[in-house]
């Protein structure tokens, strides 16, 4: 766990305005040993690390939201203060040519811990092969599912010891919960929710648990509270003994070019033009910011720097490209017989029992494959040329493409529907991160490419295909018994079409908040997490993953700044 915080020769976190700064660091210019730029997930796991490991250093961390960690206002699963509130950049899309040219919100944490200010706690790892591509990519092992499990394992407090310990750890500063754990295996749904997706073919993982790195099929969620506490990365990650910088943009990365050429980062410049000093800079504000940051640092694609008279230090035409989400489609579905209290909002005395306010009205993630033929006659329109079965990495085996989850809340205000998230996670289609000034107040410009590919429209088609089956087929019993029909003027049923299906993804699609890329590993940065071509400069966040994974990425961001510590401690001695 968290030695820092249990450790009385370590002090609590000094919180400085930007003048007390300056005047801490009079005289003699302070030279810090770390400057961290971001105080989310990543920011606070790094800074929390390095400092454990040699307490002598000095560490900078520089955030632009407040210190959250006192707010009530953001803890339990019914808190108000969440997604577009008080500590969401509430960023929108520029507007997607596959979602009937809407602007999609691109919801992104803005505070000490960032994201896990207001996401929504769902702990998921995702599958082994992506991890395992991800270290063929960039030829390093360290990145593969097995070189990675040491991190994930050292991240988690697991709410059982009755598990594979090979897997799961017991003993780390984030704690796991599930139905069986907050004892809430009652939800009216759950046994008919089960033998539907049985009746469709879909298996029962292992100790319904999709976090042993093989997610295909039906497994409970898993929720990183504590006993229904949301878990701030800040908190749980102490920042004892850091010294913390709140409400601060920073603008930029200074650089210097030596006389034979090496260019070198020697700290960073605030949005008001304070400069500060450090032997290292760390560059962990997220797959949105980080590459407008690299931008008006003068490191990214000439062409737009120069568009907007920013001196070109690295021409990288990488930074900002490659970005990768989920796309996500919500449906509702009405229930045949309301008062049976399938849903929160129907009043059913179970729904009075405090336990089912610890978590999500959820009980299974249901992660399935799309069926290939037509898989891969999408993958030759996108690709040109027929793929070869046997070796296509979206075909040779069964990958955890869809994931289907059924929530027993928001479906309806008086009980009578039940809400339906269906997340792609296998994605094909690459956006961009770009910026449209040289001010780093202007908001990054944000275009995810939301099923950009003929392979993502065919796949998220597919799995909606798949949530008609489950709701309104004589195939289940929740088709036969439950579910009357789509709430909707033009409800979805078995015998709709292709044409059909589009158009409610193109009505209805979203983004699942799950950025990454637009600094990826093998392009931007190498496998030491170093900003090629620069002495000084790293990036530990979500923005050098260099491939979506299939999962929100809270489980691999832990992973990667776990790691990013290792990597560091080396110059840290």
């Amino acid at each position: 766990m968290d030695s820092a915080a249990d450790d009385p020769d370590i002090p609590p976190p000094l919180f400085v305005t930007q003048t007390l700064l300056l005047a801490y660091s009079s005289g003699e210019m302070l030279l810090w040993d770390y400057i961290v730029v971001g105080g989310g997930l990543a920011g606070s796991v790094i800074s929390n690390r390095l400092l454990e490991r040699n307490p002598s250093l000095k560490i900078l961390l520089v955030e632009a939201g407040i210190d959250a960690n006192d707010r009530q206002d953001i803890v339990w699963p019914n808190s108000t203060n969440g997604q577009f509130g008080d500590f969401d950049w509430a960023y929108y899309s520029e507007p997607q040519s596959h979602l009937n040219n809407r602007s999609i919100a691109s919801n992104s944490g803005k505070g000490l811990g960032g994201s896990t200010l207001i996401n929504g706690a769902f702990w998921v790892r995702g599958h082994t092969v992506e991890y395992d591509q991800w270290a063929e990519l960039v030829g390093d092992d360290r990145w593969s599912y097995k070189g990675q499990l040491p991190y994930m394992r050292k991240t988690e407090t697991f709410m059982t010891n009755d598990t594979d310990l090979e897997q799961h750890g017991l003993d780390g500063n984030v704690k796991i919960q599930n139905r069986v754990s907050t004892n809430r295996t009652k939800f009216p749904m759950r046994e008919p929710l089960l033998k539907s997706w049985e009746e469709l073919g879909a298996a029962q993982l292992p100790q319904l648990d999709g976090n042993m790195g093989e997610p295909i099929g039906i497994a409970e969620a898993q929720e990183n509270r504590d006993m229904g506490r949301r878990q701030q990365a800040s908190l749980v990650y102490s920042l004892d003994g850091i010294t913390v910088l709140t409400e601060t943009m920073v603008a930029k990365v200074i650089t210097t070019t030596t006389t034979n050429g090496t260019i070198i980062a020697q700290g960073i410049q605030l949005a008001n033009g304070t400069e500060i000093y450090g032997s290292e800079t760390i560059l962990t504000a997220g797959a949105y910011r980080t590459p407008q940051i690299l931008m008006l640092s003068g490191i990214g694609p000439a062409e737009t720097l120069e568009k907007y008279d920013i001196p070109v230090v690295l021409n990288q035409p990488d930074v900002g490209q490659h970005l990768h989400d989920h796309p996500i489609i919500p449906t509702f579905w009405k229930l045949k017989d309301p008062s049976a209290g399938y849903a929160r909002e129907s009043g059913a005395s179970i729904w009075d029992e405090p336990q089912y306010d610890l978590g999500l009205d959820i009980d299974f993630l249901t992660t399935l494959p799309v069926p290939k033929e037509g898989l891969a006659k999408a993958i030759a329109e996108d690709e040109g040329e027929t793929p070869d079965p046997d070796t296509h990495p979206l075909l040779k085996q069964d990958r955890a493409h869809v994931c289907h989850v059924v929530q027993y809340s928001g479906g309806s205000t008086d009980g009578s529907a039940l809400f339906f998230m269906t997340l792609m996670l296998v994605v094909q289609a690459e956006g961009s991160v770009t910026i449209s000034s040289a001010d780093i107040n202007d908001e990054p410009v944000i275009d995810p490419n939301f099923l950009g590919t003929a392979t993502d429209r065919y796949a998220l088609r597919e799995a909606i295909r798949t949530d008609i089956r489950l709701m309104t087929s004589n195939e289940t019993v929740i088709g036969r018994e439950i579910i009357s029909g789509e709430v909707s003027n033009n409800p979805l049923t078995v015998d709709s079409t292709d044409d059909e299906i589009d158009a409610r993804i193109r009505e209805n699609g979203a983004g699942c908040y799950h950025p990454s890329g637009t600094a990826s590993m093998g392009k931007v940065v190498d496998t030491d997490l170093r900003v090629k071509g620069i002495s000084g400069l790293r990036i530990a966040d979500t923005s050098v993953i260099p491939l979506l994974l299939s999962a929100n990425l809270q489980i691999a961001t832990y992973a990667l700044a776990e790691q990013a510590a290792v990597i560091l401690e080396p110059t840290s001695a």
